[in-house]
């Protein structure tokens, strides 16, 4: 399955870094790693994610990389990464 990222998932990974940066750029880039590393877990078994509870009505799934919330979608052959968020924080509508 091939793996897509979209614009706002790359901006979160990026701020991701940048913010465990700030203490630390060991635990930034291991933290950005093990997030890609569950997505590409994920899309060798896209089905076992967990319904995106703050959107019933659409199709996205979720998998967790503590302390993150990795929303994502499947489509034909791709799963696209929509967004990550940390558990704090809300999903906006």
């Amino acid at each position: 399955m091939k793996i897509v990222w979209s614009s706002e998932a790359r901006q979160d990974l990026r701020a991701i870094r940048k913010f465990i940066g700030r203490d630390s750029e060991f635990y930034a880039a291991r933290m950005v790693a093990r997030i890609v590393e569950r997505v590409e877990k994920t899309a060798e078994h896209p089905t076992r994610g967990h319904p995106v509870h703050e959107y019933p009505e659409m199709s996205l799934k979720e998998v967790h990389e503590s302390p993150y919330r990795i929303i994502y979608c499947i489509s034909d052959d791709r799963l696209k990464v929509v967004t990550i968020v940390h558990f704090k924080n809300r999903l906006g509508k």
